[in-house]
């Protein structure tokens, strides 16, 4: 499965969402610096996770592997309720990465497409993402500029997000209609970790939350409850959006770009 998500809202109320988190890690004797949503959901009491059971890490970096079931979802349910109030909008993407080789990657499509193509699962991904934020921003109106925050990234991932996701910004003549023109100028783009910019963690437990319900959609296994947890609470407002794209979707996509080849329409 591959993933991506994005969370926007303004520094006031991103400060508030860090302030809130650490208070709640602070009263459950953990810090946000230690969390991560894949870690906390795979140590837990009745099952440790591979770090910690190869001696990798421990109770100190995975204080939540000895909280009662009682704890865990009290804790997490404080955190993805901060999350709700504070993001003013959020998206999570995800698609199983056999339909993307079949459909975009290793498809004639790519090469018929109007835009670049990255070789980078989460390249497309954040361009899936990238799309749904230009959406609700031309819906609500939106003209205020932004800093794009990423997680710490590869050097493909980081070369192929600048190829498909900002290439216009060095181009003046592209200004009118791109993505580029979102940018602060002063502020930019940047690639953090979420150690130390925990923003990014709000981000992080919407692409975990739907990456992990398609992954138990597609193959019935694995431990379901941290998800119901989350996604009960996200799917419940109108500004956290969930979706995972089917192989259908990625075929229709794949047949529009070949069929807009073979027909431009001038």
């Amino acid at each position: 499965i591959a993933a991506a998500a994005f969370c926007v809202s303004t520094a006031e109320r991103w400060q508030e969402f860090v302030q809130k988190w650490r208070k709640i890690a602070e009263h459950a004797g953990f810090d946000v610096r230690q969390f991560h949503m894949t870690e906390f959901a795979a140590c837990r009491r009745d099952n440790r996770c591979q770090q910690c059971l190869s001696g990798n890490t421990s109770a100190i970096e995975h204080p939540w592997q000895n909280w009662t079931e009682g704890k865990r979802q009290n804790v997490l349910n404080r955190m993805a309720k901060a999350l709700v109030k504070h993001v003013e909008y959020g998206v999570g993407q995800a698609y199983t990465k056999a339909d993307y080789d079949e459909h975009v990657r290793n498809s004639p499509a790519r090469q018929a497409a109007n835009e670049p193509i990255g070789d980078e699962y989460l390249t497309f991904a954040v361009q899936r993402c990238g799309g749904s934020l230009a959406e609700w921003r031309a819906d609500n109106a939106r003209a205020d500029r932004l800093k794009f925050v990423f997680d710490t990234a590869s050097k493909k991932e980081r070369r192929e997000i600048a190829e498909v996701f900002f290439a216009a910004a060095n181009d003046r003549a592209e200004r009118e209609n791109g993505i580029e023109q979102w940018f602060n100028p002063e502020l930019g783009v940047s690639y953090e970790s979420r150690r130390e910019s925990h923003q990014l963690l709000a981000a992080d437990m919407l692409a975990w939350t739907i990456a992990t319900l398609r992954a138990r959609e597609m193959f019935r296994a694995g431990r379901f409850v941290e998800v119901f947890w989350l996604a009960k609470l996200f799917v419940s407002t109108d500004h956290i959006k969930l979706g995972y794209m089917h192989k259908d979707t990625l075929a229709q996509w794949e047949k529009d770009k070949l069929e807009q080849h073979d027909h431009p329409i001038s």
